[in-house]
């Protein structure tokens, strides 16, 4: 065999994959994105629905211009052959995406980069990528309560199944979604080498085709370990925070009370070891024919008045109605969304350990050992309606979360015109700090978003997107600011 004929039969081998007897193609493609724009703003600081969701990568100040360039390549698409639907059962891609920001500072920013594989249905991936985790709608939401794409992707080692897998011996009429991982916060922080353990559950009763399907499952967060010589000495252990694989067991089980299995945990781990939250979610998702209904609800634990159901008033309650017509008018609406979140409760204002009717204060995305709060790269990593003290007015307290106790009443709505996509968000909120530090004069918020996406072809440049966002805050609570964004892209497939 000669060197040619070699090379041939070896990428044959790589690229092609043996089907009954047949050889079919897998088709994987590379996809180059490339985008660049501009902000500006009254007052200088960015409208919260023009940052809020965007996985960290808007400046919060204007004027800026904002440079993007994303590379990815995924699984092979599936082929039929033979009649019936085939996919490779190892798969692997990657994906790296930059964003250079140029504002008061220059920043450079790295929101993905991750290698991933499957096997069947069970995926593996390291790095930073964009995810969401909770039941809910995932384009016009307020944001998903613990975890919501508003801070920077977090870098971690992950294995779970890719979305919802059939149950063996169930049809398909049950199926599951879970994953495992481990991560690392970022070191700008009073606490430095904080771990993030997190893992979710989530079942699903209905083939993916029937009428009704119905969701329920819960996600389980943690930030555990670190050091810090600038807490209280009454928290740590010389400075350490229990780190060890004993303590990692307490950290995944929720043990409570290790502190009478370890007895060198220091007496404030009589709770648990680290800070623990997330949210039990329940759907419903309905075919209507003409209009798909979605129902769902994300109730909150951060330090277990959920299991004594004092704090079941908090929550975030949502109904998406998506329109599946294949055919469209001129103007069309797409997706209409309610949501109404409520976090005033938590428990009430007092906090007895050994009084499960009175777990309350349970002060959402604030802890006493991880005082930087639930945020990375300085932006709160669930709900961005859990405001943090850097965005608030003058005058009104400032803490880490500074503010999560709210109620939010939010609209959404989408649709097309012509070949114009657009898309518009409306929220309203009453805000009163925190059980330590409350508003007292209740401060109202109103936050608005409108973009438009309008397909363009430049000649022999050939096909871009044009994106224009104007947004709009008005209230006691953020600063008044007005502004928007216009910016091109250019997505480029190739084989």
């Amino acid at each position: 065999m000669n060197l040619k004929a070699g090379l041939a039969f070896f990428l044959s081998c790589c690229f092609i994959y043996p089907v009954s007897g047949q050889r079919a193609y897998f088709p994987k493609t590379t996809r180059y994105d490339l985008q660049a724009g501009a902000y500006l703003s009254s007052g200088g600081r960015t409208p919260f629905w023009l940052r809020a969701n965007q996985f960290g990568i808007v400046p919060t100040t204007t004027p800026a211009a904002t440079f993007r360039l994303g590379i990815s390549s995924d699984y092979g698409k599936p082929v039929i052959d033979s009649g019936s639907i085939r996919q490779k059962k190892f798969d692997w891609g990657y994906g790296v995406d930059v964003v250079a920001n140029v504002a008061n500072t220059t920043k450079l920013l790295l929101p993905e980069a991750y290698v991933k594989a499957r096997y069947g249905k069970i995926e593996f991936y390291a790095g930073r990528r964009r995810n969401v985790y909770g039941l809910m709608d995932t384009t016009l939401t307020s944001g998903s309560f613990a975890w919501s794409g508003n801070a920077l992707p977090i870098p971690v080692i992950q294995i779970g199944t890719q979305g919802f897998v059939p149950v063996p011996l169930t049809k398909n009429f049950l199926a599951i979604y879970a994953f495992y991982n481990h991560g690392w916060f970022d070191n700008n922080r009073i606490v430095r080498n904080t771990y993030l353990h997190q893992k979710a559950l989530y079942g699903r009763i209905g083939k993916p085709g029937s009428k009704l399907k119905l969701y329920a499952g819960v996600n389980h967060q943690v930030q555990w370990a670190g050091y810090s010589d600038k807490i209280s000495p009454d928290f740590t252990n010389n400075g350490y925070l229990p780190h060890s694989l004993k303590n990692y067991w307490f950290v995944v089980t929720s043990h409570r009370n290790p502190n009478k299995i370890d007895t060198t945990l220091p007496s404030f781990e009589e709770n648990r070891v680290g800070n623990h939250l997330g949210t039990v979610d329940v759907a419903l998702e309905a075919d209507l024919g003409s209009f798909n209904l979605f129902l769902y609800r994300q109730s909150i634990y951060d330090d277990g008045s959920l299991f004594y159901l004092t704090n079941i008033r908090d929550g975030l309650n949502g109904v998406r109605l998506k329109n599946t017509r294949t055919e469209r008018s001129f103007f069309s609406i797409n997706e209409m969304l309610v949501e109404f979140l409520y976090t005033k409760n938590q428990g009430g204002p007092i906090f007895l350990i050994d009084n499960p009717a009175k777990r309350g204060r349970d002060n959402y995305f604030n802890h006493s050992q991880y005082v930087d709060g639930w945020v990375y790269g300085n932006r709160t990593i669930g709900s961005p309606f859990m405001t943090p003290g850097t965005d608030v007015r003058a005058g009104l307290p400032n803490g880490a979360i500074a503010n999560n106790r709210v109620s939010l009443l939010h609209f959404g709505l989408s649709g097309t015109i012509g070949r114009v996509e657009w898309l518009g968000k409306l929220s309203y909120s009453s805000n009163i700090g925190t059980y330590n530090e409350p508003y007292y004069n209740n401060p109202k918020q109103w936050s608005s978003l409108f973009s438009l996406m309008a397909p363009v072809s430049l000649g022999g440049l050939g096909d871009f997107q044009i994106n224009a966002s104007f947004a709009s805050d008005y209230g006691r609570l953020l600063y008044d600011s007005t502004g928007g964004y216009l910016g091109i892209r250019k997505i480029i497939p190739s084989r």
